[in-house]
Order: structure tokens, then C-alpha cells, then sequence
């Protein structure tokens, strides 16, 4: 038993267990010395790779390090845009209900049917991504995003403005799930926590600064010159999307050649790294035949469509994710990922509210609040990015080199700092806290989020594999769906119930999360042997 993880009583090797390193410590002696596997360079040279890369340097785990860095730098800096625009306008949401004529709940749900579209095309994105590849993806939501923000400054209304909304919402999807793929496909399990972690840093950067800049925008300009402002980054992400996010999505391909004296076709190949290994049926000779794929030229890489990455149908591929509902780590991802950010989102939907009866603050003064956030996440980042990969090599040094996924749990234990966040936040409310007393509150709960959600999709990685993309799909579609209903009453509430009893109302949400992280712990290596001795559960559709 790892440190409280009980062991399973099934199976020997538990898919997710992996030797991480051969440094392993037992009384200070090294252990599991293990020379066979490919293993990393310079300061990670006693880390096992995992996975275990072929020698095909097509294959995304074998780019360049430069190749991989441009790819996911520029997603990043896509779903920082993508994070800005869901948000940006909540510290406006007073001042425009007096703009149209209407209540701050019918302004919210207006804007925020951004979040509708987001959860209905969630599903979609990642069956689109499994069939015909990520590139594709990428690309029609990042213009669908620029296009949508271009309808939005044009809307005379508030009809228009919900619909170009929904259809932003479309475009936003990609970059809020698919990126975890992409990070399964370009890195090695040592190397994707950073990698969650600048993802997540990202998105909660364009949460921050959004509604900080959209603020100035529309308190001194027009609620629409936002957008058109927002249009410019948009642009130029559509170009660098399209020069420097090459397809991830890796497929062998089997090279076919063998002497044949009777004219029969050699189809039963299989390809171990560069190595083309072809067996025929007796009366034919075998041969063996050494292959050394060539690098795909920059070029041959700036095609939109490559053709498909799957046999299935896509209507099977779409109802893939569905049956992943039976699995525990859906639901604690649900949870800890997804809820999580529910309640961090709901700060800037009632920000505009809650700092209007607090302090009686404009719109430009609301959106400043949000330095807090700015604060919380570049700490995050700074403190956290670096020590979610040491900390668990750290954790399998002192378990004889063994890795198990659930020492990525650790880290979900910052979500105790948005807990005293949003508690603190409510108590200060009683005592005539200042309003610097609150952006401090503010900067805590974005400092948890980094961390602890990051962990949860590095354990979603690590546990489900190449599913992990349906499993997140999952978990965004249905947070989307919980945050838009909020949308409807949540500044309601603040006025109703006050600003006390609804950051109470977060503070126990949040604790209630984070207790699933306990039961998770505990038993995940025995979910993870459920999950692989129960294929069928789990499967539709598959080739």
C-alpha cells in the first residue's frame, strides 16, 4: 500500500502504475535499475519514459522540443482569448441593464448563453477531434470565436446579442477541452502537471483580464468597441493556429512489403518503431524489411484537412463519451475540475452586484477588483507550475521508483485556499472588511484553482488515456449547463440572501469538492482495475 493507496486484488499491474524512475530510495539504497527503457536527457536522464515512444519521428512524442513548445504556447495564448470572453462583461452588467431597459438577472442570462453553446457543442468538438483530428478543430473554432465577436459589436439588440453568444460559445469549446488532449499526445507523463498547469493559467488569465479591460472599455467608450477590440488578438491567433499547430493526432502507418511467389498480398504487418516486421502464411517467403520514416516536411503540415484519424462513424464516435458516466473518476473530475470553476466563475457574474451594494463601486472600479485574481493565478503559476511534476517524481522516488496516478491527488489539497477564500470573504462582510480585504479573498480562490484543477486533469491523463478527452468533454458539458442556470438567478440571490449567505453557499460547495478527493485517493487504484477489467462498460464504437 502507497501511502494510503490500497492496493487492488485483481490484477498484478494495474493499468497507470508505471516505474517513473530507477531512482527509487529504500534505505537510501537505488532500486529497479532499468537500462532497457528509453529514458529522458540532461537533469531528466533517471526518468522512464511514459509512454514509451516508437522511432517514428512523425509521431508528436518524438518532435523537436521547439516544435512542441510553439504548438502548445500558441494554443495557450488562444485560451487565454477564449477564457477573457465568457466573462468580460460581468462587471458591466448594471450599467448595461439601465442601457436596455432591464433586469441585471435578464442582462446576465443574455450574455451568459455564451456558456449553452459552450456545453452543447462540447460533445461535438471531441468527436469531430477524434474523427477528422485536432488541426481542424483548432482552426474552426478559433475563427468561429472571431467571427461571432464581430457579430456581437454588431448586435442592435439583446435577441442578437444572446445568439451570437450561443454561436461564440461553439468556438470557445476546443480550447477549453481538447488542449488536454494535445498535452496526452505531445508529453510524457513527467512532463504534462507544468503543462496543466500553464493551460489552466492561461484560461484564468483571460478570465482576470478580460472583465479588468472591458471595464475601462465600456464604462468610458461603448459596450461594443469591447468586441471589436477583442477581434484584433482573435485575428492574429488564427494565423498562428494555422503556422504553428501542426495535427497531434498520431496514427502508424504500416509499410507492406513482401516476396511472394504466388501473388498473394502481404496484409499481415505490424510495426514495432522502424522495424517492419511481415509474416505470410507457409509456401511464401517472410521478409523483413528495416524502414526508417522520414520527418513530415513543414509544409505537408499546413493542411487543413488530413483526412480521418478513425474508421467508427462519428454518430458512434459522439455517443463514445456517455458510457464513461460509470466511472468514478468522471465524477470526481465533475467535482473537483468542474464544479470548482463554477464557483470561481460565478465571482465575475455577481462581481458587478456584489461590489455595487458592498462599496457602491462603477463598472471601471469592478473591473480592477480582478487584479486579485491576476495576483492569485501569476503565484499559482510561479509557486506550483514547477512542482507538480518534482513533487510527484519526488512522491516515486520514496515508492521504490513506482508511479501511481493518485499522487496527483496531493495537490488538490489547495482547494482549501479558495475555501478560506470565499469564507473569508463572507465573514469580512460583517466586519466592515475593506475592499482591498476582499481582492485579497479573491486572489486566494484563483490561486487554488490553478493547482487543484490542473491535478485533476493530469490524473484524468494518466487514468483514462486516450479517453480522457471524452471524460473532460463530459465534465465541461455539464458544469457549462449548472453555470448557465446560475446565470438566471444567481445576482438575484445576492440581493435576495445578501452577500454574506451566497459566499457561504460557495465556501460549502467548494468543502463539499474537495472531500471527494479523499474517497478518490483511497480507492482509485482499484477504480483504475475496475475500469481495465471492464472494457465492454466503456466501449462503443470502437475499432
Amino acid at each position: 500500500m502507497a501511502f494510503g493507496i490500497l492496493e487492488d486484488k485483481y490484477l498484478e499491474h494495474v493499468p497507470g502504475t508505471a516505474l517513473l524512475t530507477d531512482r527509487g530510495i529504500v534505505h537510501g539504497q537505488d532500486v529497479n535499475d532499468a537500462k532497457e527503457l528509453k529514458h529522458g536527457t540532461g537533469r531528466h536522464s533517471h526518468i522512464i519514459l511514459i509512454p514509451q515512444p516508437t522511432d517514428d519521428p512523425r509521431e508528436p512524442l518524438n518532435w523537436p522540443r521547439w516544435k512542441k513548445e510553439l504548438c502548445f504556447w500558441t494554443l495557450c495564448f488562444t485560451a487565454s482569448l477564449d477564457g477573457a470572453l465568457s466573462p468580460m462583461t460581468g462587471p458591466a452588467y448594471v450599467l448595461l441593464s439601465g442601457q436596455f431597459g432591464v433586469s441585471v438577472n435578464e442582462v446576465t442570462s443574455t450574455f451568459g448563453s455564451i456558456l449553452l453553446g459552450l456545453a452543447c457543442f462540447m460533445l461535438f468538438q471531441g468527436a469531430l477531434a477524434a474523427k477528422f483530428g485536432h488541426r481542424i478543430v483548432y482552426l474552426g473554432s478559433v475563427t468561429l470565436m472571431f467571427i461571432s465577436c464581430i457579430w456581437c459589436a454588431l448586435s442592435p439588440n439583446l435577441a442578437s446579442i444572446r445568439a451570437a453568444r450561443v454561436f461564440q460559445g461553439f468556438g470557445m469549446s476546443a480550447l477549453q477541452s481538447l488542449v488536454a488532449s494535445t498535452i496526452e499526445q505531445l508529453y510524457f507523463v513527467h512532463e504534462r502537471g507544468s503543462r496543466s498547469v500553464a493551460w489552466s493559467f492561461s484560461i484564468l488569465a483571460g478570465i482576470t483580464l478580460g472583465p479588468l479591460l472591458y471595464s475601462f472599455v465600456v464604462q468610458n467608450l461603448t459596450w461594443q468597441l469591447g468586441f471589436w477590440f477583442v477581434t484584433i488578438p482573435l485575428g492574429l491567433s488564427i494565423f498562428m493556429v494555422f503556422f504553428l499547430v501542426p495535427e497531434t493526432t498520431y496514427r502508424p502507418k504500416t509499410v507492406q512489403k513482401a516476396s511472394d511467389k504466388g501473388g498473394i498480398d502481404a496484409s499481415d504487418s505490424t510495426e514495432k518503431g522502424s522495424a517492419i516486421v511481415i509474416e505470410n502464411a507457409s509456401d511464401h517467403d517472410v521478409e523483413t524489411t528495416s524502414v526508417e520514416p522520414a520527418p513530415p516536411s513543414y509544409r505537408s503540415q499546413l493542411t487543413i484537412y488530413s483526412g480521418t484519424y478513425s474508421d467508427t462513424s462519428l454518430w458512434k464516435i459522439f455517443l463514445r463519451p456517455f458510457p464513461f458516466l460509470l466511472s468514478p473518476v468522471t465524477w470526481f473530475i465533475f467535482l473537483v475540475h468542474g464544479m470548482q470553476t463554477v464557483w470561481l466563475s460565478l465571482m465575475p457574474i455577481c462581481s458587478s452586484t456584489i461590489f455595487t451594494i458592498e462599496y457602491g463601486f462603477d463598472a471601471a472600479q469592478i473591473g480592477l477588483t480582478n487584479l486579485g485574481g491576476i495576483v492569485g493565478i501569476v503565484l499559482a503559476f510561479i509557486v506550483t507550475g514547477p512542482l507538480m511534476d518534482y513533487g510527484t517524481v519526488w512522491i516515486a522516488k520514496r515508492n521504490k521508483g513506482i508511479y501511481e496516478p493518485e499522487f496527483r491527488i496531493f495537490f488538490i489539497a489547495s482547494m482549501l485556499f479558495g475555501l478560506f477564500g470565499y469564507a473569508g470573504w463572507a465573514v469580512g462582510t460583517t466586519h466592515n472588511m475593506p475592499w482591498i480585504g476582499a481582492v485579497a479573498c479573491i486572489a486566494m480562490a484563483n490561486f487554488s484553482i490553478i493547482l487543484s484543477t490542473s491535478a485533476a486533469v493530469t490524473y484524468l491523463l494518466d487514468t483514462h488515456g486516450v479517453n480522457a478527452l471524452h471524460v473532460l468533454a463530459l465534465s465541461n458539458f455539464s458544469k457549462n449547463i449548472v453555470l448557465y442556470a446560475f446565470t438566471f438567478f444567481a445576482n438575484g440571490m445576492v440581493e435576495d440572501r445578501g452577500v454574506r449567505v451566497s459566499l457561504l453557499i460557495l465556501a460549502a460547495g467548494q468543502a463539499f469538492c474537495w472531500l471527494a478527493s479523499f474517497p478518490m485517493y483511497i480507492y482509485g487504484k482499484r477504480v483504475r482495475s475496475f475500469i481495465a477489467r471492464h472494457p465492454r462498460l466503456f466501449t462503443i464504437g470502437e475499432n
